[in-house]
């Protein structure tokens, strides 16, 4: 008897098909909001699975993202928490990478960053999907160098239960727990993971910014600076605790991450502070719909999300017995100012909280012969509030807290609550955003495929912007995929560039712009066979409106347009298995990139950086993964007076022995096996040093960890 088959069930017979030859890591949904092979794709984009995550023995996503072809995790003077640069475009809060976890944005609206996590942890990842280059056109904000999808288990991909354990080097100690199950039709997914760590303390620098003030006085006043001494990289707690409940069509996803008592690493003000912390609290609830038969080749899918930040900080940003310049507004200023001698330090303890709340509509449609459209609609708010207490500032040394001698006035240490008052770092902000796109992806021949699409976002504090985008897909031969593209994106200003007020170092503007971007790409995809394969990638950028703080009245820096950027280079990646029991991965990236208002090279990112890793199956159930790194020609600013940035190489390795009475897997994981000396720069300031922290941020030493995983 003959059976009937729409469309959309042929498409879904050929995906089938192809995922029994080419395997799911061979897919991408990043690229265009559906599933389609990477080779394919109109987009230059990696995918690492959680096959991969465990071969290497990473315990953290930034472990994993450094393995991606022009992709390099640097250190922010915020805590140190990770800068993903990508493509040489390096800024400290590192705004200008989008990343998702499910599809929905984790970005925070003060910074616009990923909300100062120190690390990202893995045992509940199934895949990780990267864009190299623009987003905007399906993402909206921020997705500007790039887009990175972290997509989590589902109850079918954890299979049972898995209970893990980690030990080693700077006292850490991690945990987690895993169990996927069905009951009836309801899939139940739960995750939890915890992590401990006092960091590594043989980080250490030699001065920082009270060395600075120490100098000037010198002869005067005795110096106080904690420098020489450690960056303060330890984690006393940090949970991660994940529920994905999916009935039929219907899927709930709730997710809650907590850090307490974070190190501040070179401290907020960069003078070290081995007191100081933060705790962090973050929600996220993600529902979603699928009708997958609206109508004939025609899905909706409906989705809302509610996301919860809270961050608390105390911080003494300049240690006790610190004698600082003041100026009139109880702030530093060192144009105008009297000399304050704060006797239990200079202290600031700033909170903010943030409530997001995100709706979208997402249509596909495939009645058109050769045409698969998708049109999306979605509205998103974000709203922040912050309290804080401190000794200094505007409403806070007017009060009597402070006793003058004709030589010097003395501060102590009580606090004023400034909460509510109009001498919070930043009064109570909410933005609307509202936005609507189309795409279509048209098979104009056999051999060609022509994405176009476009996006229009719509803000209530800066306006709107238009995004588009064009692919051009050519099966070359058999082997060979060919891709041209373009794309523009927008990066939003965030609320500390546009609202911070009384900050004594840097200061909002509610006049900004959005940066934008055009990028140019050409790549290739060619499969030599089923066991090697060669990617390579050419591509230019430009950004304009780029946002920067320069210095304004009183001696602060002030948020301005000010910035722009050209960027060219090449991304070549190979993947190679010339034995059933051995897989070679390498990629080479190269980037020049040029502060085109200096006409200077742009600086901090890496120009050159390389990757190799070999997979080695020694026998049945032992595997040895080894990896190496290289970091190379990282230029300072022009006015740095500093030495070049050493380049660097780091190599790890990782021993398994899994099905050890067939549920049992043991692993030895050693990072920066040579111990190598190895840093990341820190921001160039007009000091004598070039730098608050001259001696850069230096990275981890030598560090050997053993873990143990149990799966029933």
């Amino acid at each position: 008897m003959a059976i009937a088959c729409s469309a959309n069930c042929l498409a879904a017979s050929s995906e089938e098909d192809l995922l029994l030859s080419f395997g799911e890591e061979e897919f991408v949904s990043i690229a265009t909001g559906q599933k389609q092979l990477i080779a394919k794709a109109p987009a230059v984009a990696s995918v690492i699975t959680a096959e991969d995550i465990e071969t290497l023995g990473a315990s953290t996503l930034e472990e994993v993202l450094e393995t991606v072809p022009g992709v390099h995790v640097s250190l922010s003077s915020t805590y140190l928490s990770p800068i993903y640069s990508i493509r040489g475009i390096y800024t400290d809060k590192n705004p200008q990478v989008l990343m998702l976890v499910n599809g929905v944005p984790l970005t925070n609206a003060h910074f616009g960053d990923r909300g100062g996590r120190s690390s990202f942890p893995v045992r509940d990842i199934a895949r990780i999907e990267v864009i190299r280059g623009p987003g905007s056109a399906v993402y909206g904000a921020d997705a500007l160098a790039g887009v990175i999808n972290v997509i989590t288990k589902s109850a079918d991909q954890i299979d049972g239960t898995e209970f893990g354990v980690r030990a080693g080097s700077f006292d850490t100690t991690e945990g987690w727990l895993l169990n996927g199950t069905q009951w009836g039709e309801l899939e139940v997914a739960f995750s939890l993971q915890a992590l401990s760590t006092d960091g590594d303390d043989r980080r250490r620098v030699g001065s920082d910014a009270q060395s600075v003030f120490d100098a000037v006085a010198a002869g005067f006043f005795a110096p106080v600076s904690r420098a020489p001494g450690p960056l303060e990289t330890g984690n006393p707690e940090a949970i991660d605790l994940r529920l994905d409940l999916k009935y039929r069509d219907l899927q709930l996803r709730a997710w809650n991450w907590r850090q307490d008592n974070t190190g501040v690493g070179p401290g907020l003000a960069l003078a070290l502070d081995p007191k100081g912390g933060a705790d962090g609290d973050n929600y996220l609830f993600d529902l979603s719909y699928l009708i997958p038969d609206l109508a004939p080749d025609t899905t909706l899918e409906l989705r809302a999300a509610y996301m919860d930040i809270n961050i608390k900080t105390e911080q003494t940003l300049f240690p006790a017995g610190a004698v600082l310049p003041i100026g009139d507004d109880g702030n530093l200023n060192i144009s105008q100012f009297s000399l304050v001698r704060f006797s239990d330090g200079y202290i600031g303890n700033p909170e903010f909280y943030e409530e997001h709340t995100r709706l979208d509509a997402i249509l596909n449609w495939n009645a058109l012969e050769k045409h698969n459209i998708r049109v999306a609609a979605g509205y998103n708010q974000q709203q922040e509030s912050g309290r804080e207490t401190k000794n200094f500032g505007p409403g806070v040394l007017d009060v009597p807290n402070r006793s003058c001698t004709l030589a010097l006035c003395v501060v102590d240490g009580t606090l004023s609550n400034v909460s509510n008052t109009p001498y919070v770092f930043i009064e109570d902000q909410d933005r609307d955003v509202w936005y609507a796109s189309l795409q279509d992806q048209w098979q104009i021949a056999n051999d060609w495929n022509l994405t176009a699409g476009v996006r229009y976002d719509d803000y209530s504090d800066f306006g709107s912007t238009v995004n588009p985008r064009l692919a051009l897909v050519w099966d070359t031969g058999t082997d060979l995929t060919t891709k041209l593209l373009y794309g523009r994106a927008f990066r939003a200003p965030s609320f500390a560039e546009l609202f911070v007020i009384n900050n004594p170092v840097a200061l909002g503007n509610p006049d900004l712009d959005p940066e934008i971007s055009n990028t140019y790409e050409l790549a290739l995809d060619y499969r030599a066979s089923f066991d090697l394969r060669f990617g390579f990638n050419v591509f230019y950028y430009d950004i304009d409106d780029l946002i920067k703080f320069v210095p304004g009245a009183n001696g602060a820096q002030v948020a301005q347009n000010v910035g722009q950027q050209e960027g060219s280079g090449f991304e070549l990646e190979t993947e190679w298995k010339p034995r059933e029991n051995l897989r070679v991965i390498a990629n080479y990236a190269f980037q020049k990139s040029e502060d085109a208002t200096l006409n200077e090279d742009a600086a901090r990112a890496p120009e050159q950086q390389a990757y190799l890793r070999a997979d080695w199956r020694l026998r049945q159930n032992w595997s040895l993964t080894g990896e190496l790194h290289w970091v190379a020609q990282r230029n300072r600013e022009p006015a740095d007076p500093r030495d070049d940035i050493d380049d660097f190489t780091l190599v790890n390795l990782n021993l398994e022995r899994r099905n050890l009475m067939e549920r049992l897997d043991l692993g030895l994981r050693v990072r920066n096996l040579f111990d190598q000396n190895a840093s990341e720069p820190s921001p160039t300031e007009a000091v004598p040093g070039g730098s608050l922290i001259p001696d850069d941020f230096p990275l981890e030493g030598r560090s050997v960890y053993l873990t143990a995983r149990l799966r029933f």
